[in-house]
């Protein structure tokens, strides 16, 4: 467990991954794109077309933000598990999916391909780039890029490694054959952590052309922070599919008997939690408030003293690479990250000099860590979350401008 002030760190924002294996380098756009807002909107937009897997994902709404601040002009298209955003009523629907359910999926996307293409390829038209999130919809991506005219640029956008990509049956095999024969069309990768890069996508067509975008917020300003008072409390928010966290947060909160409580918000995986009232029932000091928006971050987090940031959905993998929402936004509003050691995101912490991070997440460890907490040692976890330079958990304009440059002006990308 780490209580230190850390000094500030200039983060590296958009690092192409070298092909040689050797260390990433630090990638900057060329001056001409360092212009003001305003000057680029007064230009003609970059059209950026995207291509999203869950339209009702607060993720791809950020993106979609985060284009739209860098100066590009979005076309959304993708499938719908739910209500759409108010900001999305010009996306293009083209279907609905669900959860955990890979083969629906991939009948979706054949009818697309069969049937969709025209309408899609309309709405997408005068696009400099196609960003595809996920497989699924780098799939249709390609078929697009194959349609349009003139030929727009293809991202894969890789924020998670499905467990059959790492998968040695059949099925694994297969997928992986698909990702390295339509990786070949891909101009462009953009993922989230270092580990996603070296446990998978080193290994694909693309590996020198692999663009590193951490999942930072884009809270234009700093909330204020406060100290409260124990019983403490455990937020645990965002995608809800973990059973086992379930369980062992379950578990502490009976355990402790009211000293620790725990607060559940998101979007439960259907899959995993059919009736999540019903699961909770028998756990007096554990809550769930419903899904959330980005402009509830400040008051969700502001209302828990720890952010539970331990995934062991896809154990062994993609858990263990990622670097998830869930850090920056904790982070960001003060909330004390916990992580396994072991994993990305608890080396992210460790490096910092922060949270607190744990050799194993059992419940006697995490019984014993809040039985053993007091005001004083969570006050010095906090002050040294608040401390750290902002950059490390915000994305700024600047950051949005250079990624929509990444993107849609190849001569950019190849100075780098």
């Amino acid at each position: 467990m780490h209580a230190i002030a850390v000094q500030n760190h200039a983060s590296v924002r958009f690092v192409p991954w070298p092909s040689n294996k050797t260390a990433a380098t630090r990638w900057e756009p060329p001056k001409a794109t360092r212009v003001s807002f305003q000057t680029q909107r007064d230009e003609a937009l970059q059209r950026i077309g995207y291509l999203a897997h869950d339209l009702t994902d607060p993720a791809v709404a950020r993106r979609v933000t985060m284009f739209r601040t860098g100066g590009a002009d979005v076309k959304i298209a993708g499938f719908s598990r739910g209500e759409l955003p108010d900001s999305f009523t010009d996306a293009l629907v083209l279907g609905h999916s669900a959860d955990a359910r890979l083969a629906s999926r991939a009948l979706t996307v054949l009818r697309v391909l069969a049937t969709g293409l025209p309408v899609v390829a309309q709405h997408m038209k005068g696009a400099s780039a196609i960003v595809a999130r996920n497989l699924e919809m780098l799939v249709i991506g390609q078929a697009l890029q194959r349609r349009l005219t003139p030929r727009p640029d293809l991202v894969y956008e890789c924020l998670d490694i499905h467990r059959l990509l790492t998968s040695q049956s059949s099925a694994g095999r297969a997928l992986r054959r698909l990702e390295r024969h339509v990786g070949k069309s891909v101009d462009l990768v953009l993922t989230s952590s270092p580990a996603f890069i070296a446990n998978h996508l080193k290994n694909g067509p693309f590996a020198n052309r692999i663009i590193l975008v951490e999942n930072k917020i884009l809270t234009p300003a700093p909330h204020p922070l406060r100290l409260m008072p124990p019983p403490f409390r455990i937020g645990w928010y965002g995608a809800l599919r973990c059973e086992r966290s379930f369980k062992i947060l379950a578990d502490l909160s009976d355990r402790l008997g009211g000293k620790v409580k725990v607060s559940l918000r998101g979007r439960p995986s259907p899959a995993v939690f059919p009736d999540m009232a019903t699961s909770l029932a028998p756990h007096p000091h554990m809550s769930f408030g419903g899904p959330y928006t980005a402009a509830d971050l400040p008051s969700l987090y502001g209302d828990v003293h720890f952010a539970w940031c331990i995934d062991f959905y896809e154990q062994g993998a993609n858990s263990e690479w990622l670097l998830p929402n869930r850090l920056y936004e904790s982070a960001a509003f003060g909330a004390v990250p916990i992580a396994l050691r072991s994993v990305e995101t608890g080396r992210y912490l460790q490096r910092h000099g922060l949270g607190v991070t744990l050799e194993d997440a059992n419940p006697e460890a995490l019984a014993s860590l809040f039985s053993e907490m007091t005001s004083a040692k969570y006050a010095a976890l906090h002050r040294a979350v608040i401390d750290t330079d902002p950059a490390l958990w915000r994305a700024s304009p600047e950051d949005c401008r250079a990624l929509v440059t990444a993107i849609t002006q190849p001569t950019a990308r190849a100075a780098a």
